[in-house]
This record gives C-alpha cells, sequence and structure tokens, in this order.
C-alpha cells in the first residue's frame, strides 16, 4: 500500500483551490468598490436635485426676482457645493381654456469642483410674473 494516497491534497489541488479563491474575492471587493461608487454618486445627485429644489423655492416664494434670463451661482448642500444655472423663459400654456403667461424656471446643479460638464440634478418649475 502506497502511503501518499492516504496524505491529503496534492499541490495541483491545493493551487487550483486557491486560484478559484482568489477569483472570487476579487470579483468580491470590484462588486463592493462598485456599491460604494454608487451609493456616492446617488448621493450626489440627491443632495443636488435638494438644493435645486431650495432655489426653485426662492423663486416661487418670490424671495428672487423672476425676470427672463440666465444666472449663476452656488449652494451648499450637505457636505457638497454645488455650482447652478437657472435660466428663465416665457412660457404660454396650451389648453382649451385661456390660461396665462407664465414663467418658466430650469435649474441645472454641477458639483463646483467638477464643473459644468458633469451635471448632477436638474429641476423645473412654474411662477406667475
Amino acid at each position: 500500500m502506497r502511503r501518499s494516497a492516504e496524505r491529503g491534497f496534492t499541490l495541483l489541488e491545493i493551487l487550483v483551490a486557491l486560484t478559484v479563491l482568489g477569483v472570487a474575492l476579487a470579483a468580491l471587493v470590484k462588486s463592493g468598490s462598485d456599491h460604494a461608487r454608487n451609493s456616492a454618486y446617488l448621493q450626489e445627485r440627491t443632495m443636488a436635485h435638494w438644493a435645486g429644489q431650495n432655489v426653485l423655492a426662492e423663486y416661487e416664494t418670490g424671495m428672487r426676482q423672476a425676470s427672463p434670463g440666465q444666472r449663476s451661482g452656488q449652494a451648499e448642500m450637505g457636505p457638497y457645493r454645488f455650482g447652478y444655472q437657472v435660466v428663465i423663459s416665457n412660457y404660454s400654456p396650451q389648453a382649451a381654456l385661456p390660461l396665462p403667461e407664465v414663467r418658466r424656471i430650469d435649474v441645472r446643479l454641477w458639483l463646483a469642483e467638477q464643473g459644468e460638464a458633469h451635471q448632477r440634478a436638474m429641476v423645473s418649475g412654474f411662477v406667475l410674473p
């Protein structure tokens, strides 16, 4: 009888097991990294949307003048600082009944450090002139 058959795993079996374990751990690390990156991105978008809602609310409540044109500025929400651009235009709703002209307000927001190319949110609303 050969004693080596009773001893345990061969070197080849151990290498195959370590390779399988390594691939599984690499996939787990990548999955965790993707999840963390997506969570941060969704948090940025949520905060940008809230900051845009705040800017829009200032126009809706009359705290800011809603005259046609473009304006830009910065807003903070939580740990983030957002740059924004407000575009105000006249809007005539098409309906069966005559409706008064209103002003459409579009607010685009992006992370201030990254620039306009990396937009995080867009918020729109309407106000009476």
